[in-house]
């Protein structure tokens, strides 16, 4: 396209929003996440659209409508709703950096009450989007102190670091230009791709193909639109944003280890069928099979064993004949959230999944319109995860550490410190965990959430007895429907405050996790290193 075309097509496409906001000015409302812009005047209401107009991903979205129609991921009318929200969001956002001029630097949830115009939560939202559009500037603050630990049994000081982090609109150049977001290939070449599949199943054009290890970029096929990165659970972080967004509902604990909750439980099934093929307390699958016979959704999106022992695959299940085929912990990695997409099709489903890939749905939702890529997602079922393994590196485990091949095992778990297996002769055998984790995904180690921060249920066995669970409850609906399932005689339940080791365990855990994850850094396509 020659520069005179785009700049044709550039003032066509802002003539065509500045008139959609004429007409919703016209009729008073103009809708953000089901709030309207009350306060604002119809002419700063016009001038942060048409600044809204300049963002690349509008743009190329909008003008890559015709294809995105043909490869039929999304309808006409879905491909409106998520042009008109990402608009939207947009436009609150420019409008939320005109109120952050001439503020000293602030926490974020001082920015959320200086700025009453919208709801705290979205302009938390707005302002860590601005930073990664270069629009704000992150200011870190450090500060230390001296704590007391128990180490090895013996009482100790120990030199803490604090960080504190506020924001600032940026003294922008005559020149600036808002932040591109290259593919998101450029996580997976850092290194640091999960490989949940997530980026795939929201790309408007099919240019993406991800692997439980591999990810591949169709040059020809990409609109260049950003979307990928912006929904990666490693491209930038939202934990900021969550933490500050969460501290808001006093309804909900705070740990800086362990995220929001509502409440902790150690479970168990009491179902005989789901004893016989659980990991742990089997309360996962007692959740999913509760979720499925109550018609509470109609299908559920986990991983099975593919034809290869061990190596999972993501799989739709929609009758609970099928569900038992997902339980028990399957270690190497599966990119489940690359066919949710394929889900599309139920009203309402469930995901159940690992920390990064409740990170990519709750990224998806927040970014970068704040309505959700599928809209059926109605429980997000989330795993406690130290670290997965490639399935390469699950057959070198079984033969190194073991001397067993793959197929001769029944069953993997942690516990105790030890990596154990049953072996389909019975016996049982163990290493201790630090000989194993040579063999973890590399990527793993850029993950700082141990217990499903962004899920609804949070499910794993650190905390609890053998044939336990340990269970976290993070919304009030969460938590209600938990009660549920105890009080229909599904599941044995106790305060996990209450249970040896118990959250204390968890929690320390968690926070070992947190102080190991190394920072992503990622290079632009063509930079050198040192750059």
């Amino acid at each position: 396209m020659t520069s005179l075309a785009m700049e044709g097509s550039k003032y066509h496409f802002i003539i065509f929003l500045i008139f959609k906001v004429k007409f919703c000015v016209g009729i008073m409302v103009q809708v953000v996440n089901q709030k309207t812009f009350d306060g604002i005047s119809p002419i700063d209401l016009m001038e942060a659209t048409y600044k809204a107009a300049e963002n690349f991903q509008i743009r190329a979205f909008f003008e890559a409508k015709d294809e995105i129609l043909k490869i039929g991921k999304y309808s006409e009318q879905e491909f409106y709703e998520i042009l008109d929200a990402m608009i939207n969001a947009e436009t609150e956002r420019k409008l939320v950096l005109d109120k952050m001029q001439g503020l000293e630097p602030l926490f974020l949830g001082e920015i959320a009450e200086k700025i009453k115009e919208f709801p705290a939560d979205n302009v938390i939202r707005d302002v860590i989007y601005l930073k990664e559009q270069g629009y704000v500037e992150e200011q870190v603050e450090v500060k230390t102190k001296m704590v007391t630990k128990k180490i090895k049994g013996e009482e100790k000081e120990v030199e803490v670091k604090e960080y504190f982090y506020r924001y600032q609109a940026k003294e922008l150049p005559d020149d600036f230009s808002e932040t591109y977001f290259e593919p998101v290939s450029i996580v997976f070449e850092a290194g640091a791709c999960c490989n949940c599949g997530w980026c795939s199943a929201i790309c408007p054009v099919n240019a993406l193909t991800v692997s439980a290890d591999e990810l591949k970029l169709d040059e020809d096929s990409c609109m260049k639109c950003g979307l990928c990165f912006t929904v990666c659970p490693r491209s930038f972080s939202i934990d900021r944003a969550n933490e500050a967004i969460k501290k808001l509902d006093k309804n909900l604990n705070w740990s800086d280890k362990i995220g929001a909750y509502i409440n902790t439980y150690s479970g168990s099934t009491k179902k005989d069928e789901i004893i016989k093929v659980r990991q742990d307390g089997g309360v996962v699958t007692s959740i999913a099979e509760y979720l499925l016979k109550n018609k509470l959704v109609d299908a559920i999106i986990a991983v099975q064993h593919s034809k290869d022992l061990w190596k999972p695959e993501p799989v739709i299940v929609d009758d609970v004949k099928d569900l038992y085929k997902t339980a028990g912990t399957k270690y190497a990695n599966s990119p489940s959230l690359s066919i949710m997409d394929q889900a599309k099709k139920y009203d309402k489903i469930a995901f159940v999944g690992v920390p990064c890939m409740m990170k990519a749905l709750e990224k998806g939702t927040l970014y970068p319109s704040g309505l959700p890529f599928f809209k059926n997602i109605k429980y997000k079922i989330g795993l406690f995860c130290m670290e997965s393994f490639p399935y390469e590196g699950i057959i070198r485990l079984a033969k190194e550490q073991f001397d067993k091949d793959i197929n001769e095992l029944t069953k993997m778990n942690i516990g105790g410190g030890k990596f154990i297996i049953n072996l389909k002769s019975g016996e049982q055998m163990d290493v201790p965990l630090k000989d194993v984790q040579q063999y973890a995904r590399d990527s793993c180690h850029f993950c700082e959430d141990l217990t499903s921060d962004y899920a609804d249920f949070s499910v794993g066995s650190i905390g609890s007895q053998d044939g336990w669970s340990s269970v976290i409850t993070r919304t009030p609906e969460a938590d209600e429907l938990y009660n549920d399932i105890v009080k229909e005689g599904l599941i044995e339940s106790k305060s996990l405050k209450e249970v040896k080791p118990g959250q204390f365990l968890v929690e320390k855990i968690g926070g070992i996790k947190r102080n190991k994850c190394k920072p992503v850094e990622l290079k632009k396509p063509n930079e050198e290193a040192g750059d």
